[in-house]
């Protein structure tokens, strides 16, 4: 009689819980939306630098660039100096968003109203590039913490949703401010209204009744795979980079503002990138299009090399469209390469939009050299043509080490070449080790000593002991040969499976 009301009351809360992690899920996509619009739009609030808006002008965006990079150098090299405990305090705590979000507020609103007078202190221009720099570093970190939480799978479809809701976001910040005196002001409003959501996120807080976190899956690339991901999604940014900065038929053009074609091309890319993700999650794996917009992206700048005086708009509308996805992929690429030689959990939330903010300086420094726009058309397909031939022999080494992310894993490892990072993620998650137990597993393996271990994870050497000892329990090993012997073996199996 009295057990009877306890089975429902079970299923209630674990549906309360589910509901619960679909809720972040949700939340955690906004967030990440609302995070690549700094990336994509103008440093500046658009009636704050009008003729660089408008146009371009390379010396205001240059220099926004580069105070950028600096500030997250410096906040990246605070973040090492402390060590994992300051950035475990960032993801971890809403008032570092709070209180970043409320000075980019301030001072894009700052920006605005001078602007408007007509007088803008030299200190404003310089101080709003670093408070969105130091922004960008706590919500990249608060990102990466909050992604933890959810499997690999389930970040693959959190990314992909973020684009889409990303452009629909943007699309309607612009509908609604356009018309204002101050034109439209996606930056600062988009990116610190992904704070909100980052907020309400941390408020969420995790109840016990909550099922745990699924294990993490094997990474969809190695370290090689992932660094040659890397560099040739760089290579994109740069090509695409200068065509929409430098060539006289795109200046001025931005992501959400650039007529039906460019909505038409993104509301087909992103939603079948949704499809292909969700279809990946459905088979119990992360799903990520290398290999296919390796392809788009290689063709996108070989057409806009040869065609994009003839069909400029088209041309602009292709490379609006896939450069967010590329950023996003970027940040894929970099985490599974960091993941993948031991490095902790947040530096590549660090490294990624540091690298991108590189790629823009570098760009807008050809820029500041003031060819004519002949000339500088010339060296803008030249630029195009260059990185379209190196990502083509980036793509065909990418392609010869088999290690696409989209093709489906095989008994928990990846389809094609056995990855020996990937095994060791596995045999993590199989014998129910925790992320820095994974990380000291993997570089015991590789034969670093305790010493050198404490030091690349900033640890002290009774921390990684303790680590070691608890992993060789899990792993009912009792000796460094026998977890070495327990990985190879594990290798040796993938390897008869295919």
């Amino acid at each position: 009689m009295v057990a009877a009301p306890l089975g429902p009351r079970a299923t209630g809360s674990d549906s309360r819980g589910e509901r619960l992690n679909k809720l972040r899920i949700l939340l955690l996509a906004l967030a990440y939306a609302c995070f690549w619009a700094l990336f994509v739009l103008f440093p500046y609030p658009s009636n704050v630098v009008p003729e660089s808006y408008t146009s371009y002008d390379a010396a205001p965006v240059f220099a926004s660039s580069v105070v950028t990079l600096v500030t997250m150098a410096l906040s990246g090299g605070v973040l090492v100096a402390l060590r994992d405990g300051l950035a475990e305090r960032v993801a971890g705590s809403t008032m570092a968003v709070v209180g970043s979000g409320a000075a980019l507020l301030a001072c894009g609103a700052a920006l605005i109203v001078s602007a408007h007078i007509g007088a803008i202190p030299l200190w404003l221009m310089v101080a709003y590039p670093a408070i969105m720099a130091i922004y960008g570093v706590v919500a990249a970190v608060a990102l990466a913490g909050a992604s933890r939480r959810l499997s690999s799978r389930d970040n693959a479809v959190v990314l992909a949703l973020s684009l889409f809701l990303s452009f629909l976001i943007g699309e309607a910040i612009v509908a609604l401010t356009d018309p204002l005196p101050t034109g439209e002001i996606s930056n600062p409003l988009m990116p610190a209204l992904g704070g909100v959501f980052l907020v309400i996120l941390g408020r969420l807080g995790r109840s016990d009744s909550e099922p745990p976190s699924p294990p993490r899956p094997a990474s969809s690339l190695s370290g090689r795979a992932a660094a040659l991901a890397a560099a040739i999604l760089l290579c994109y940014l740069l090509g695409s980079g200068a065509f929409m900065s430098l060539s006289s038929v795109a200046r001025g053009e931005t992501w959400f503002s650039d007529g039906w074609i460019h909505c038409a091309i993104a509301l087909g890319l992103y939603p079948a990138f949704c499809l292909c993700a969700f279809a990946a999650w459905r088979q119990g794996r992360a799903g990520y299009p290398w290999l296919g917009f390796f392809i788009l992206c290689i063709a996108c700048l070989y057409c806009t090399a040869l065609l994009y005086a003839p069909l400029a708009v088209l041309c602009r509308a292709l490379i609006l469209s896939s450069r967010p996805m590329a950023i996003m992929l970027l940040w894929v690429a970099v985490q599974e390469g960091m993941r993948a030689r031991g490095l902790p959990w947040w530096q590549p939330a660090v490294v990624a939009p540091m690298l991108t903010v590189a790629v823009d300086c570098a760009i807008h420094a050809i820029g500041l050299v003031g060819l004519p726009s002949a000339q500088m058309d010339s060296v803008v397909n030249a630029v195009m043509l260059v990185t379209a031939f190196v990502m083509t022999l980036g793509m065909l080494w990418f392609v010869r080490l088999r290690l696409d992310g989209t093709d489906p894993a095989r008994s928990g490892y990846l389809a094609g070449a056995i990855d020996v990072s990937a095994v060791i993620a596995a045999l993590a998650d199989e014998h129910g080790l925790s992320e820095r137990e994974g990380e000291v597993l993997g570089l015991l393996y590789r034969g670093n000593t305790q010493k050198k271990i404490a030091e690349r994870l900033f640890l002290s050497v009774n921390s990684i002991q303790t680590y070691a000892k608890s992993l060789y329990r899990k792993l009912g090993v009792h000796s460094r040969q026998e977890l070495i012997d327990m990985v190879n073996e594990a290798v040796d199996k993938g390897d008869r499976a295919r």
